[in-house]
């Protein structure tokens, strides 16, 4: 929010807010925006072109990159990093404390956030629950109302995250993954690169790269999609397929299907495929059939 009715130059701003600031923002030009009822601890630090809207509560030694606008509402506590060119949306959380019951408050945890993320209204991204750990968010992700992000967890770049997502503790997110709205995540578990979950779905075994996710820990096929909006060809999407029919058709355990796999060549870009399988503690998805999961069946790729 920009309007200069409701955001004020620093030089402007009431005298407490002021007096927490201005030590570390008053040289900057363009000026930091702070509306005159945020509420900002002196330990705070923010970058350039920093936009705090109504209301919000800035608590601990936050730090806040260039550019990031922090929109009404929203409450950043403890030791928070953000990045630049995010979008901290309406009564977003972050920084709250973990749902763990073996968490000590004075433990010295946080959260860490990336560059050009937009996190939509109500948001919450708790921070790790172990001394000196954090949860991590990458660059360019959307979080869309009210997704959540629990202790420890780990998402990587591009990733989107649909309304009303759940991730447990400890659960990791690779790059270009989408998970639908209201899905749910079991903590410690793995979603791979461009993998994809269904709106409503939950998983709490791992979801290798590349897979379509439905029900509940169910792969019902290939997120061609995904693949296709990353450029690859044909040549690499049947090596995609490849991999699926191994690990999933050729009547072989986890175990199995690895070392098979390591009989052939892989392009390096469907090598990680291999390597998220062999290094998974929860197990893998099952294949299902798309009709035993909706009722319906799936067009296959040309």
């Amino acid at each position: 929010m920009t309007n200069k009715s409701l955001l004020e130059p620093l030089g402007k701003a009431s005298h407490r807010n002021l007096s927490f600031v201005i030590c570390h923002l008053s040289f900057f030009n363009p000026p930091i925006m702070i509306h005159s009822t945020a509420v900002i601890d002196p330990r705070a630090e923010f970058g350039p072109d920093v936009e705090i809207g109504p209301n919000v509560v800035i608590e601990g030694p936050v730090s806040i990159g260039a550019g990031t606008k922090v929109q009404a509402n929203a409450v950043i506590v403890g030791q928070v990093k953000i990045g630049s060119g995010n979008t901290i949306g309406y009564g977003s959380v972050i920084g709250g404390f973990p749902q763990d019951l073996s968490y000590r408050p004075d433990s010295p945890s946080g959260v860490e956030i990336g560059n050009d993320n937009v996190l939509r209204e109500y948001c919450t991204i708790h921070r790790g629950t172990k001394p000196d750990t954090f949860t991590v968010l990458g660059n360019q992700c959307l979080l869309m109302v009210g997704a959540h992000l629990g202790h420890n967890t780990r998402v990587g770049n591009q990733v989107i995250l649909a309304n009303n997502v759940l991730l447990g503790g400890y659960v990791e997110v690779h790059d270009k993954a989408f998970l639908g709205g209201a899905s749910v995540v079991h903590q410690h578990t793995r979603l791979g690169t461009m993998s994809i979950m269904q709106g409503g779905s939950a998983v709490s075994k791992d979801v290798p790269p590349f897979g379509t996710e439905a029900g509940r820990n169910s792969i019902v096929g290939i997120n061609v999609v995904a693949l296709r909006r990353a450029g690859f060809g044909s040549e690499l999407r049947l090596e995609v397929k490849r991999a699926f029919h191994i690990l999933y058709h050729e009547g072989l355990n986890t175990s199995q299907a690895a070392a098979k796999a390591e009989e052939e060549k892989w392009n390096p870009k469907i090598q990680p495929f291999w390597d998220f399988v062999k290094t998974s503690k929860r197990g893998i998805c099952a294949f299902v059939r798309w009709s035993e999961v909706k009722g319906d069946s799936t067009s296959s790729e040309d």
